[in-house]
């Protein structure tokens, strides 16, 4: 993996790996621009500067700048925050992967090239660490999030690969990566901000990993496979498919099973939505015609997705019953549904009430609920969407994945830099120097927060 890592180069990739990889820096940019927004960012930006003080690396969406470690954590922090980051990586890849080699590749003033070079080696390695764990579930299910513990590899050879580290230093990178992986799923039962802070840590961790490397700082050459303190074996255990990790690698690049989200919510909701959202167009059906919605779906759904009584932002994009019930009053499921002020309205709360998620022997997990609407007339509609909106086989179409960027950019650039960076990544494979793109990260004068 670390030969791969530190081998490959720009003309090897195909044209459409190319593409997925400016795609997703298109995406992580935009949904980084809209979670430096939230209150969740205002507060890890402030223990970043109590933390480090000044630095040379852009926080994003604002003036500020931080050493380039906490700026990596701050700008993944912001990528996930608003629950719009790309998935199928991972998990969640761009929040990790994108702050950490964008950071760097600013830094060391590399080419557009080597930066998407860069980014399709951090998503492979990352994915390839998840395969090899045997997929998500069993990190899950022994209480890992996925996106923190497995992101950190990919941050860190995306991190080597633009220090044009050697395959033996890169290696050294995946170790420390390996040696410092964390994060796990304990922010469910309060909503803690943690959730939004785990890919700013990979992000960190990657960069630090990648750092120590280059100044021969030796790291464990065998972090994935070593029995006794290897990660597969040490967090995935018996359930590891150590094999899965280098099928393929080289030609088979996991940048293309990406996905990109139409909603500002936790991906396990977007097949209901998009039921809803159906029923809602096709049979007109309103709030007040409605008297409960059912979601029939796996365990996971009822664990992870059930919660009724929202209390913070985190609660209400893995909810369910909060995501169906804006979805059918507002016929949307995006940012402005998901604010602080939009937490308080009576009449979302109230019909969010009226959802419940129970569990259904015909849906295992990873597989997408039914949903049952019952209506005041006495029918019952069901759906069932099981290939949900942005998945690689229902894609979004680049026009779509433009307008989410300039939809999420304009909430801080304002449209005419929103539009003048949506451009400069369209181009971004012609830079000499990133740094045109990061100029553009900073909000112009009048609008700085």
């Amino acid at each position: 993996m670390a030969q791969f890592a530190a081998s490959l180069r720009h003309d090897d990739l195909p044209a459409d790996v190319r593409d997925r990889a400016r795609l997703v820096l298109l995406d992580a940019l935009g949904c980084g621009l809209a979670g430096s927004t939230t209150e969740e960012l205002r507060l890890i930006r402030e223990a970043v500067r109590a933390a480090a003080g000044a630095g040379d690396t852009l926080l994003w969406g604002t003036p500020d700048r931080a050493p380039l470690p906490l700026a990596a954590l701050a700008n993944g922090a912001a990528v996930h925050a608003r629950e719009m980051d790309d998935f199928e990586g991972c998990l969640h890849s761009g929040s990790v992967i994108i702050p950490a080699a964008f950071g760097t590749a600013v830094r060391a003033g590399a080419s557009g090239r080597e930066l998407l070079t860069a980014i399709v080696v951090g998503y492979d390695i990352a994915r390839r660490a998840l395969e090899g764990s045997g997929g998500n579930r069993p990190l899950k299910d022994k209480g890992w999030h996925s996106t923190s513990v497995c992101g950190g590899f990919g941050a860190a050879a995306a991190v080597a690969r633009l220090l044009r580290l050697d395959a033996e230093r890169t290696q050294w990178a995946l170790g420390y990566a390996g040696s410092n992986a964390g994060g796990t799923w304990a922010f469910i039962p309060d909503g803690a901000m943690s959730k939004r802070v785990h890919p700013g840590f990979a992000a960190q961790s990657g960069v630090v990993s990648a750092y120590l490397a280059a100044s021969r700082v030796t790291g464990p050459t065998c972090i994935f496979e070593s029995d006794w303190g290897g990660f597969f074996p040490t967090y995935a255990g018996d359930k590891a498919e150590p094999e899965k990790a280098t099928a393929g690698l080289g030609s088979d690049f996991r940048i293309r099973i990406v996905g990109f989200k139409p909603y500002a919510a936790c991906r396990g909701n977007h097949g209901s939505i998009d039921a809803i959202l159906e029923l809602r167009r096709e049979a007109n059906i309103l709030p007040e015609t409605v008297t409960r919605v059912v979601v029939r779906g796996s365990r996971t759904h009822v664990k992870q997705l059930g919660k009724q009584d929202v209390q913070t932002m985190l609660d209400a994009q893995f909810s369910l019953p909060y995501s169906i019930a804006v979805a059918l009053a507002t016929g949307g499921a995006m940012l402005d549904q998901y604010t602080p002020e939009a937490l308080r309205r009576p009449e979302i709360l109230a019909l969010a009430r009226r959802v419940e998620v129970v569990h259904d022997e015909q849906v295992t997990t990873g597989e997408q609920p039914f949903v049952d609407v019952h209506l005041t007339d006495g029918r019952v509609l069901t759906r069932r969407v099981l290939i949900p909106r942005g998945d690689r086989r229902n894609p979004l179409s680049e026009d779509e994945l433009r307008a989410k960027f300039r939809s999420n950019a304009s909430l801080v650039l304002g449209g005419a830099q929103a539009a003048r960076l949506e451009e400069a990544v369209a181009r971004v494979s012609a830079l000499d120097n990133v740094g045109e793109l990061a100029a553009l990260l900073a909000p112009p004068a009048g609008r700085a927060r």
